[in-house]
């Protein structure tokens, strides 16, 4: 595992090497370019700043039927799959995210598409129709699922009126108000050059940046936008508990402030979600599974936001089980530190450390990881320092991290 861990890194090592140009164009785009030379391929990512986050009660699902029905009405799709090549877009809680990926010898056919569908973004009514209808089935087809359901209202329980507790995919009534002119509103408010940041990676000729950059410089400058993150954390303890005379099983799900991506303990609290909920041997499902039976799905979470996130915990189980549930994982968070030994934590690193590294070689993905990175202040060239970051995390950074368990709570049930 270590050997492999260093070669991986050495390759690594060798992928930001950036070609001619300033990094910010005179709209404010922000370029990254990642030179990947024994690549046949290359990928085109971009972040525009502000997914959920920007969205009110009464607007929610915007972003979500503007991505799907924006890219079903461009002629790059019809295109793009013939020549092996894939575009996907998606509005995350901070971000909208757009890829393109395709085979390098392919950009002179495909690139022209990929332009007008960029500078002159079209939702078609046929297609914005049909993908309403489809986000208002699937609406109500999460409202029916026990797990989606519960999901979206422990979000809503932590977050409260801020807008990560809105689901992403918006409410029966939000969206059903949705125009199309709302999806011309959100695409000229959104394809502002101040608030995107372009990562291209792969194989690629200087000629050919040149020609994505000017893609990208006949966007507007627009307006910058900042999200505002007050509310964003937990004040008190709550507890909610909601009735659901479908559920097969209870959903239990408890909820703790945690900090920003771009925060000093960001890594050792990833560490710690993989310590606690990350797996067969995780303290969760060796007790809560293994030793008492309670459940076959238990883990933890802790998403990469731009303000406050949270540090989930959940499990599925029978209903008299969770006042110990409730107070069994509340222990284990609290007190796994005075247990933990440097084989466990190296154990749970060298896994981590793999599955990255190993996701990470895509083209795409190093260019996601570049602009997330990018975005949360930490420079697109941090991933690098995350890997030997985590590397390098010990018991003390993980005693310091695990404080976030010492503040108020959310525990939401629906049983």
């Amino acid at each position: 595992m270590r050997i492999f861990l260093i070669c991986l890194l050495s390759l690594f090592s060798s992928l930001y090497v950036y070609a001619g140009g300033k990094p910010v164009m005179e709209n404010g785009v922000r370029v990254i370019e990642i030179k990947r030379p024994y690549t046949n391929t290359m990928s085109i990512v971009f972040f525009v700043k502000g997914g959920t986050i920007r969205e009110t009660e009464k607007n929610n699902g915007l972003g979500d039927l503007f991505t799907s029905a924006w890219v079903k009405s461009s002629e790059l799709l019809k295109q793009v799959e013939f020549y092996g090549g894939s575009i996907s877009a998606s509005a995350s809680s901070d971000f909208m995210e757009v890829s393109f990926s395709i085979p390098s010898d392919k950009f002179d056919k495909l690139i022209g598409f990929y332009s007008t569908m960029l500078n002159n973004p079209v939702v078609d009514s046929e297609v914005f129709k049909r993908e309403k209808n489809l986000l208002k089935e699937a609406i109500i087809s999460a409202e029916d699922n026990p797990s989606s359901r519960s999901f979206n209202n422990f979000n809503k329980a932590t977050y409260g009126s801020h807008p990560y507790g809105l689901p992403s995919e918006g409410t029966l009534k939000s969206v059903e108000s949705l125009t199309e002119a709302d999806m011309k509103a959100y695409a000229k408010e959104m394809f502002a050059g101040k608030n995107i940041t372009l990562a291209v990676a792969g194989n690629f000729t200087d000629d050919q940046m040149g020609r994505i950059r000017a893609i990208f410089a006949a966007l507007p400058a627009g307006k910058e936008y900042v999200p505002s993150c007050e509310g964003s954390e937990i004040t008190k303890d709550s507890r909610i508990e909601e009735k659901d005379k479908n559920a097969k099983q209870a959903k239990l799900y408890i909820g703790y402030t945690a900090p920003d991506a771009g925060d000093k303990d960001y890594p050792s609290i990833k560490v710690i979600a993989d310590i606690l909920g990350g797996g067969m041997s995780s303290r969760y499902f060796n007790e809560l599974r293994k030793d008492k039976g309670y459940a076959y799905s238990v883990g933890s979470a802790y998403g990469s936001k731009l303000c406050r996130s949270r540090f989930m915990s959940y499990i599925g189980l029978n209903s008299e089980n969770i006042p110990d549930a409730v107070e069994s994982i509340d222990r284990i968070n609290r007190t796994f530190i005075e247990t933990l030994t440097d084989e466990e934590l190296e154990a749970v690193k060298n896994y981590m450390l793999g599955k990255i590294l190993t996701e990470s070689q895509t083209n795409s993905k190093q260019a996601w990881y570049a602009c997330f990175f990018e975005n949360v202040g930490l420079s697109s060239s941090y991933f690098e320092n995350y890997i030997d970051v985590l590397r390098h995390i010990t018991k003390e950074d993980i005693k310091r991290a695990s404080r976030i368990f010492e503040g108020p709570k959310t525990v939401y049930i629906l049983n």
